[in-house]
C-alpha cells in the first residue's frame, strides 16, 4: 500500500511538471508584459527567463506562459514545500515523547500544526522568495493580483458559490476541521503509523498552494484544472489514509474533500465556459 501511495505521489508531482511540455492544447491570447512577480512567478501570465521578460498569453484557457520550466518550478517548490512542513508535522506527532511537559509539549504542538493547516501558504512564500498568490485569494478570490477584474469577467456557471461562502467555508470550516482531524491522527495512532498520511496530507495542502498560483496568480483555468484535479487526488488520498488509521481522523477531513470537490468542478465549468474566450 505504502508504494502504491508514493507512486501516486510522484505520478501527481510528474503530471504539474510535465503539464507545461504542451501548450498547444489551448489557444492563443493576447499578449502581455508584466514587471510584478508576486510568489516567484510574474503578474497576469507573464514570465521571466535568464533575467528576461518574455511575452506570454494571458489568462483564461489560453496559457502557453505555462513553459516546461515554470511548471517544474511550481513542481519543485511544492516537493519542498511538502517536505518542509511534513517534517514539523512529525515534530508535532513526537513531541509527546521529547522529553517536554505535558503543557508544552501541547502549545508545541498546537503551535505546529496551526502554521501547517492555516498557514501552508507561508511555507510556498518562504520558498517561492515571494507573496503566494494562496496566502490572499483564498480569502477574497475575487480580488486577483495584476488584474483584478479577471475573475469577476469569466463565466461562470449559474451553482456558482458567492464570494462571502469561502471565507466561510475555508476559515470556519475547513480549517478548524482539519486540525481537529490531524490532531486526531498524531495523539490517536502510533509515531510510525502517522507518517505517510501526514505526508500524504502535506502534499495536497501543498498542491493547493500551487492551484493558487496557477490559477489566480498566472490566471491560467486549464492549467489549473489539471493542478486542482492533483490536489483532490492528493485529499481524497489523505482521507482514505487517516480513515484507515483513525477512523474518525478520517471523517473530521471529509468536509474539506467537499469544499475541495465544489471547486474542482467550478474551475472544470469555468474552463469549459471560457476556453474559446
Amino acid at each position: 500500500m505504502k508504494r502504491v501511495v508514493i507512486s501516486v505521489i510522484c505520478l501527481l508531482l510528474c503530471t504539474l511538471a510535465s503539464v507545461g511540455a504542451s501548450s498547444s492544447m489551448f489557444s492563443p491570447s493576447p499578449m502581455l508584459k508584466d514587471k510584478s512577480a508576486p510568489f516567484g512567478v510574474p503578474r497576469g501570465g507573464s514570465a521571466r527567463s535568464g533575467g528576461e521578460l518574455m511575452e506570454t498569453p494571458r489568462g483564461g484557457a489560453a496559457c502557453e506562459d505555462t513553459h516546461m520550466s515554470l511548471f517544474l518550478k511550481i513542481s519543485t517548490s511544492a516537493a519542498v514545500e511538502t517536505a518542509l512542513m511534513y517534517k514539523l508535522a512529525k515534530f508535532a506527532a513526537s513531541v509527546g515523547e521529547r522529553g517536554y511537559s505535558k503543557v508544552s509539549a501541547r502549545l508545541l504542538r498546537t503551535a505546529a500544526l496551526v502554521l501547517i493547516i492555516f498557514g501552508s501558504a507561508s511555507f510556498g512564500s518562504l520558498i517561492d522568495g515571494g507573496l503566494s498568490a494562496a496566502s490572499r485569494q483564498v480569502l477574497a478570490p475575487n480580488e486577483i493580483a495584476g488584474d483584478a477584474d479577471w475573475y469577476d469577467k469569466l463565466e461562470k456557471p449559474s451553482w456558482n458559490p458567492p464570494g462571502w461562502l469561502f471565507p466561510i467555508m475555508w476559515l470556519i470550516v475547513s480549517k478548524p476541521t482539519q486540525l481537529v482531524g490531524v490532531w486526531k491522527l498524531i495523539t490517536s495512532v502510533s509515531d510510525a503509523e502517522t507518517s505517510l498520511p501526514l505526508l500524504v496530507y502535506c502534499l495536497h495542502l501543498s498542491l493547493g498552494d500551487a492551484w493558487n498560483k496557477v490559477f489566480f496568480g498566472l490566471q491560467c483555468t486549464g492549467r489549473g484544472l489539471v493542478v486542482i484535479s492533483s490536489f483532490w487526488t492528493a485529499l481524497l488520498t489523505s482521507v482514505y489514509l487517516f480513515y484507515q488509521a483513525d477512523s474518525t481522523a478520517g471523517l473530521f477531513l471529509v468536509p474539506t474533500f467537499l469544499w475541495v470537490t465544489v471547486a474542482t468542478a467550478l474551475n472544470g465549468s469555468i474552463y469549459q465556459l471560457n476556453k474559446n474566450a
